[in-house]
């Protein structure tokens, strides 16, 4: 199969029967691209257990880090000589608000990991303007100024996401929801010259179309698995 590995993003999900919802309201905060992916999965079955909030956020990286610290600002206040220094959290409770960025820039919050939360997925408020930027993570674990680079731009991020749909990461909620529309599901092996977008750790996707067949690839690894379909729309 001669797959199109060039296809933009938005042409794969109207491909897989997700048109623009009129439901959807665009944020213009947020990269036309986004807003547009956005108005594609909104309230769609295919994106259920994605992650990705598939209505934009509400969230900044700075109003979840205050909430955090609120819990905790009384007790320290009364019990300074409890504040160890090396708690990740400690700066943030000695600085103002507005001071705050000499630690860590603000991220504005796009996704998790669905159900459990764990990690979090984020642009940086300064690179909102961009049409294309970076996506980082910040894993509960990591301090809160712990964010990385998860995928090198929205684009390879929105990817990730649908090759997570289609390939059943973590649940088989887009093959159930595909085959029910007429979609055939096939396990292949990773096309050699699959243009493989790099994401953290190792992780690593490409997804294509190929119009004669009206077959999408996807494809989803790490140093350990790969995982691989070709999915073809029966007549």
């Amino acid at each position: 199969m001669a797959f199109n590995h060039d296809i933009p993003i938005l042409e794969l999900l109207d491909i897989l029967g997700c048109p623009p919802n009129p439901d959807y309201q665009p944020d213009p905060r947020l990269p036309a691209l986004l807003n547009d992916f956005l108005s594609r999965a909104y309230d769609h079955p295919l994106f259920k257990t994605a992650d990705i909030w598939t209505a934009h956020s509400d969230w900044t990286s700075y109003e979840v880090l205050e909430e955090r610290i609120e819990e905790d600002r009384e007790y320290y206040e009364e019990h300074p000589e409890e504040l160890e220094e090396d708690d990740p959290f400690a700066p943030f409770l000695r600085l103002p608000k507005e001071e705050w960025p000499t630690l860590v820039e603000n991220y504005l919050e796009i996704g998790s990991d669905y159900a459990a939360g764990v990690v979090e997925f984020g642009i940086r408020e300064g690179d909102l303007g961009q049409a294309d930027p970076v996506v980082y993570m910040l894993h509960e674990e990591d301090a809160p100024t712990g964010w990385k680079q998860f995928a090198p731009s929205l684009t390879g991020y929105l990817k990730y996401v649908l090759c997570a749909v289609l390939c059943g990461e973590s649940y088989h909620t887009g093959q159930n929801v595909l085959e029910k529309a007429g979609w055939t599901y096939t396990a292949c092996e990773k096309p050699t010259d699959a243009p493989m977008i790099p994401c953290v750790f190792d992780l690593a996707v490409c997804c294509g179309y190929d119009p004669d067949t009206k077959t999408v690839l996807a494809v989803l690894s790490d140093t350990q698995w790969c995982k691989a379909f070709q999915i073809t729309k029966k007549d």
